[in-house]
């Protein structure tokens, strides 16, 4: 009786998987974007193509994305105040969902809770609620302990994404069984785990993900 439920427990974790991994491609993809100047955001914007806009109004960080993956920073010498944007979106139909400036959270960004797509926070959030849910009821991982697996889920960002990878076995094992390791994570070396990502993460998605994604894109008929 327990193959049924492995399978079942198998394909959960492919759609959670899933899920942030969407989500987290968007949210890096909004946080690389292209740089465009003010003209082009207020065509876009006259023009109905902006479906989201992120302002911070201390560094004057103006972006908007037209779709999920296509995502662009805007250039300005001149100020661009909260007032000028709010101006801005009346003649827009339709409005696009605006995001204002947020505090980041004590030791956690979030980003699962605040995917830039209308929409997208509540079932990305929900997957990541989930795994972490799974992780805490399991009856013992295979590469940590549940210390480890909270601050890689917390502090380290993708914990959740590397956990419904590997645990309670590696995905591409599929329904074979696998050993633990010999010394799992204790809770200390999970931390420190989760701070090295936490540093090393947002550099290599700045880097290797986008630019190879927005080539990607590049190559297709209908990028913008």
């Amino acid at each position: 009786m327990r193959l049924p439920y492995r399978i079942a427990g198998l394909w959960v974790r492919v759609v959670l998987l899933v899920v942030l991994l969407w989500g987290a491609l968007v949210s890096v993809l909004s946080l690389t974007p292209r740089e465009r100047t003010l003209a082009d955001f207020r065509t876009a914007l006259r023009a109905g193509q902006v479906t989201y806009v992120i302002y911070r109004g201390e560094q004057t960080d103006l972006r908007w994305s037209t779709a999920p993956l296509f995502w662009y920073r805007a250039h300005q010498p001149e100020p661009y105040t909260r007032r000028d944007l709010l101006r801005d979106l009346d003649p827009a139909v339709p409005g696009p969902e605006v995001a204002w400036a947020r505090s980041r959270w004590a030791f956690f960004s979030g980003w699962p809770f605040h995917v830039p797509v209308h929409g997208a926070a509540w079932p990305v959030g929900v997957a990541w609620i989930v795994a972490l849910l799974v992780m805490l009821g399991i009856e013992r991982p295979r590469l940590g302990n549940r210390w480890a697996w909270f601050w890689l889920f917390t502090v380290g960002e993708v914990g959740a994404i590397l956990f419904l990878l590997l645990e309670p076995r590696s995905l591409w094992h599929g329904l074979e069984s696998q050993e633990s390791l010999s010394k799992p994570l204790s809770g200390g070396r999970g931390c420190a785990l989760a701070v090295c990502l936490s540093v090393v993460i947002p550099i290599l998605a700045a880097v290797g993900l986008s630019y190879v994604f927005h080539a990607l894109l590049d190559l297709l008929p209908l990028s913008p």
